[in-house]
C-alpha cells in the first residue's frame, strides 16, 4: 500500500476534529493491554511458584472473588455512569498493582503473595477490556464506532505485542518483579487518557437500549428452550476444559525444565508475544478470509481440529516445545479464529439471547467451567502421576469438540435459513 493510499484511508476513516479523541482512545487501549501483558507473564510464573498442584485452588479462589464482587460492581454501575466510576476503578487497580510491587520488594516472592497476585490478576483481566469497550460506546456515536473502532482495537493489539516484547527485553536487566512497576506506570497513563476522554462521554450513545446488567442466571431458562444454545454452551465447556489441560501441562513442563523467576517470566513473555502476533495475523488476514469464503460449520471446526493434532503430538512427542506450541495455538486460535465466528452466531438473534444468555455464557459458564476443569485435572493427577494421560483425554475431548463445533454451525445455518 502506497503512502497516498494510506493517507486516503485515514482521511476516509477519520473526520476533522476526531483525531484528538482517536489518539487518546488508541493510547488508552495500548497502555491498558501493554500493562496487562507485562504482568500476565508474572501471573503465570506466580502460578508455578504457588505450585501446579494448587491450580485448582487458585481457580476456585478466582471464581469465588469474581462472584463476591459482582453485587458490589452491580450496585456501582447501577448508581453511577461509567465516566464517573471508571477513574476510581482504574485508580484502585493501579494502587493494588503498586501495593503488590511494594510487598514483593519487602517480603520477597512468598507463596501467599504469589497466590494472591495470581487471583488478583485473574479477576482484574475479566473487567479491564469489557469496561474499556463499554466506555468507548459512551464516547463515540454508532456511526463513529463503525469507522473508528477497528483503529482503536489495533491499539490494544499493538499493546498486547509491545508488553510481552518489553518483558523479554527487560526481565534480565531489571528483574521480573520490577515489570510490575512498569505495569503501574502504564495504568497511570491509562488514567491520564481516561481523564482526557471522560468529558466527551455520554450515557451509552452507541447502544442506549443495551442493559448494563440483569441477572446472568436468567440465561439458564434460554438454554433449556434452544438446541443451538445448548450446543454453544457445550462448546464453551469443552473449550475451557482443553484450555485447562494445556495450562496444567504448561505449568508442569515449565516447572520441571525452566528454573529461576527471571527465566520463567521471560519464557512466559515469549509465549504471550508469539500468541499475540499470531492472534493479530488471524484477526486481520485469516479469519476475515474464512468468514467470506468458508461455511460457518467448517470455520468453527478449525481450532478444535488443530487441538486434535496438538494433543496427539503431545502424546507422541511429550517435550516442552510441543506443549508450549499447543498452548500458543489454543490461545491465539481462541481469540483470532474462534471468537469472530462465535460472536457472529449472535447476530440477528433475540435481544434476550444477546444480553442475558451471552452474559451468562461469558461469566458463569466460562469461569465455572475453568474452575471445574482444574478440579478434574487435579483428580486425574491424584489417580495417576503419569501426567501425559491428560494428552489422551485432551485428544478425546478435542475430537468431541470438532463434532460439537460443526453441529453448532449447522444449527446456526438452519436457524438463519428459517428466518
Amino acid at each position: 500500500m502506497s503512502i497516498s493510499n494510506i493517507q486516503a484511508y485515514f482521511k476516509h476513516q477519520v473526520r476533522p476534529g476526531e483525531w484528538k479523541l482517536l489518539l487518546a482512545s488508541f493510547a488508552y487501549f495500548f497502555f491498558l493491554l501493554c500493562g496487562y501483558y507485562l504482568i500476565r507473564s508474572i501471573r503465570e510464573q506466580m502460578g508455578v511458584v504457588a505450585g501446579v498442584d494448587n491450580y485448582h485452588w487458585l481457580f476456585l479462589g478466582t471464581l469465588s472473588v469474581t462472584i463476591a464482587i459482582q453485587p458490589v460492581y452491580g450496585a456501582v454501575v447501577s448508581k453511577y455512569t461509567r465516566r464517573v466510576f471508571l477513574p476510581y476503578i482504574y485508580g484502585f487497580f493501579a494502587l493494588v498493582i503498586l501495593a503488590f510491587w511494594l510487598a514483593f520488594q519487602t517480603w520477597g516472592q512468598t507463596a501467599y503473595l504469589a497466590r494472591s497476585f495470581f487471583v488478583f490478576i485473574s479477576v482484574y483481566n475479566v473487567f479491564i477490556v469489557s469496561l474499556f469497550w463499554s466506555f468507548m460506546a459512551d464516547v463515540y456515536t454508532k456511526e463513529q464506532g463503525k469507522r473508528l473502532f477497528g483503529l482503536i482495537a489495533s491499539g490494544g493489539s499493538i499493546g498486547g505485542i509491545v508488553g510481552p516484547l518489553l518483558g523479554v527485553l527487560l526481565v534480565e536487566r531489571i528483574g521480573a518483579l520490577n515489570l510490575i512497576l512498569l505495569s503501574f506506570i502504564c495504568m497511570l497513563m491509562v488514567l491520564l487518557m481516561l481523564l482526557i476522554l471522560r468529558g466527551h462521554a455520554s450515557d451509552s450513545r452507541e447502544n442506549a437500549t443495551a442493559p448494563m446488567g440483569g441477572s446472568a442466571l436468567e440465561g439458564v431458562k434460554l438454554i433449556v428452550s434452544s438446541r443451538l444454545l445448548q450446543q454453544i454452551t457445550i462448546m464453551t465447556v469443552l473449550a475451557t476444559f482443553l484450555g485447562a489441560f494445556l495450562y496444567t501441562l504448561q505449568g508442569v513442563y515449565v516447572s520441571d525444565y525452566v528454573s529461576g523467576i527471571n527465566a520463567q517470566t521471560k519464557l512466559f513473555n515469549q509465549i504471550n508475544l508469539i500468541t499475540n502476533v499470531l492472534t493479530l495475523f488471524f484477526q486481520i488476514l485469516l479469519t476475515p478470509y474464512l468468514l467470506q469464503n468458508v461455511r460457518i460449520p467448517k470455520i468453527l471446526a478449525v481450532l478444535p481440529t488443530l487441538l486434535v493434532i496438538a494433543f496427539a503430538l503431545i502424546g507422541l512427542v511429550p517435550i516442552i516445545y510441543v506443549v508450549l506450541a499447543g498452548i500458543i495455538v489454543q490461545r491465539s486460535g481462541a481469540y483470532g479464529i474462534m471468537k469472530p465466528p462465535t460472536d457472529w452466531l449472535f447476530t440477528g438473534m433475540d435481544k434476550q439471547i444477546k444480553y442475558k444468555f451471552k452474559n451468562f455464557l461469558d461469566t458463569v459458564i466460562y469461569r465455572a467451567g475453568d474452575t471445574i476443569a482444574q478440579w478434574v485435572v487435579r483428580g486425574i493427577t491424584l489417580m495417576t502421576r503419569n501426567i501425559h494421560i491428560l494428552a489422551v483425554i485432551g485428544l478425546f475431548l478435542a475430537c468431541m469438540w470438532v463434532y460439537n463445533a460443526y453441529r453448532v454451525g449447522r444449527l446456526a445455518e438452519y436457524q438463519f435459513e428459517k428466518k
